[in-house]
């Protein structure tokens, strides 16, 4: 049988054990509210990056479109001053056929055939401008489709190549457009015989053309990219590395 002294003892124990339980209890409570309030914060502060991260990249796409409208406008008006009217229609139809893709694509992240397909349209406009003088050639390694990239990244690399270097070349005037696949990675290539060996590279002061390319690479692919341009003998070469993205349209 238990004696009063004992259950006193143990009356005392619980009086004090008691409330540092609370204690600790309540500690725990106030810990876990404030990893719940942080938590929340920071979960704010993604959701803003995020929002900033999406705005920052629509103003970068939109800003990519206007370039290709004046340069289209400006080979046609080229095709108007020589009374190629035959010529200027079928440019005026490839034309439509842009803004109807402009309207169309709406995503982050769009299939390369339909990149190509839609840049194919403004090539066809310059081959009508520049006749039999201009030589094109395309290369796609299957190992790299289906693959997806922001929009007008590779138109930006054409006209880029026709702005810098094609359209002020005498004589013979080639591009080559080439994609393929190194393990997880996808690599464009754009190259152009325009550019003289004396002639300095070309920065867009505006923000746009490859800069403009290389931030949008940046913020839509956590792992690493790339845009880059070189000159080889007789060429000059625009580059972009992705990573291989086989996944749907964003």
């Amino acid at each position: 049988m238990i004696s009063a002294s004992a259950i006193f003892s143990i009356v005392i124990f619980l009086c004090l054990l008691i409330p540092i339980i609370a204690l600790v209890i309540l500690s725990i409570i106030k810990l876990l509210e404030k990893e719940f309030d942080y938590l929340q914060m920071e979960n704010k502060q993604i959701q803003l990056q995020t929002q900033l991260h999406q705005m920052e990249y629509l103003q970068l796409s939109q800003q990519i479109r206007p370039h290709f409208l004046f340069n289209s406008l400006n080979a046609m008006m080229s095709l108007a001053r020589l009374n190629r009217n035959e010529d200027l229609i079928q440019s005026m139809e490839k034309f439509s056929l842009f803004l109807r893709y402009q309207n169309k694509e709406k995503g982050s992240l769009i299939p390369f055939e339909s990149e190509l397909e839609h840049t194919k349209n403004y090539l066809a406009i310059q081959q009508m401008r520049f006749g039999k003088k201009l030589e094109v050639e395309i290369m796609i390694d299957e190992r790299a489709l289906p693959t997806h990239l922001p929009p007008y990244t590779l138109q930006t690399f054409v006209e880029n190549a026709f702005k810098h270097g094609i359209e002020n070349k005498r004589g013979e005037k080639r591009l080559k457009i080439e994609l393929h696949r190194e393990g997880n990675w996808v690599i464009l290539k754009v190259l152009d015989n325009g550019n003289s060996e004396n002639e300095p590279f070309i920065t867009n002061g505006d923000g746009t053309g490859l800069e403009n390319i290389r931030k949008r690479l940046e913020l839509l692919f956590e792992l690493h990219t790339e845009v880059s341009m070189k000159r080889k003998p007789g060429w000059t070469e625009v580059k972009a590395i992705w990573p291989y993205s086989p996944g749907e349209s964003q």
